[in-house]
């Protein structure tokens, strides 16, 4: 019983002697993969990504980076698939803990966890910036016990489509691969060792990304088809049965291609929620519905 009691204690205060939690090691997919995109941490000489999450919605990518002093870190969040960093927060806490820390379901506030030891939170809103103190009875997902993990470096993205991880040799920099048959060369990145070009269609034997505006899923429920890179998408009222689980949709041989949305769907679009439907990621485009919530 003794020894039962002294193992969590000893590891709590292994774990306090560094300056962060231990990191899990990184594991790379062996095969499938190439390299898509490399986003580079902040500029100066100690940054460092100390741990990296993509949040359970599927929206954001989280990473957390060493500050110039040991009193502060960075935390920056990047839109998922389209790589552009979103939000930058400097931190005057020496940790934060991605590990036990999330988003609301509506994707408007981000909750960290500030202490390896007690559930101390920081409420984000990421429309005004506003930063503050809360317990963790005013999250989401309420009080839990805490456990001290280590800091995961890697992560996939629904459905394993991408992968993302720290550079191990330059370790201010997040290397993203993507499945060989959905790599599309965009021009856009100079770090692209395949050469540039314009973006293609997409393939429904490749899958790939389907972003979709507010105005694009209005559009949709009001009866409309949306042409996305070459994919039809339409959206069917009546595709639930009597005990609202989707129906099967067969393709038309012959004909087009087309993706068609349910009720279901419509809604976790509407929630921000990414999710798959076959070999494509459905998604809603973060910035047009930020451009959209300003607007009003």
């Amino acid at each position: 019983m003794i020894r039962k009691t002294l193992l969590p204690a000893i590891f709590l205060i292994f774990l306090s002697s560094l300056g962060f939690a231990q990191e899990q090691p990184i594991t790379m997919p062996e095969k499938g993969y190439r390299f898509q995109y490399r986003i580079k941490g902040p500029m100066h000489k100690k940054s460092k990504v100390l741990e990296l999450m993509v949040d359970e919605h599927g929206n954001y990518l989280v990473t957390t980076f060493r500050g110039e002093k040991s009193s502060f870190v960075y935390v920056i969040i990047y839109n998922l698939y389209t790589w552009d960093e979103k939000y930058k927060l400097k931190l005057d806490d020496n940790r934060c803990e991605l590990y036990n820390s999330f988003f609301d379901e509506e994707g408007v506030h981000i909750y960290i966890n500030t202490d390896v030891y007690r559930n101390m939170y920081k409420k984000v809103n990421l429309k005004t910036g506003e930063i503050v103190k809360v317990s963790c009875e005013e999250t989401p997902k309420g009080c839990s016990k805490i456990e001290p993990q280590f800091y995961k470096l890697d992560a996939y993205t629904v459905g394993e489509n991408y992968y993302i991880y720290r550079d191990e040799k330059f370790e201010n920099y997040i290397k993203i691969l993507v499945k060989k048959e959905m790599y599309i060369p965009t021009g856009e990145d100079e770090f692209d060792e395949w050469g540039g070009g314009e973006v293609s269609d997409l393939d429904p034997e490749k899958g790939g990304v389907v972003q979709l505006t507010p105005a694009e899923i209005r559009d949709l429920k009001s009866g409309n088809e949306i042409v996305y890179k070459g994919i039809t998408v339409f959206y069917d009222p009546n595709s639930l049965d009597a005990d609202g689980k989707p129906i099967d949709f067969i393709q038309v041989k012959g004909e087009p291609y087309k993706l068609r949305l349910t009720p279901l769907d419509i809604g976790k679009l509407e929630k921000k929620a990414s999710f798959l439907i076959g070999k494509f990621v459905l998604k809603l485009d973060l910035d047009a519905w930020e451009a959209e919530q300003k607007g009003m």
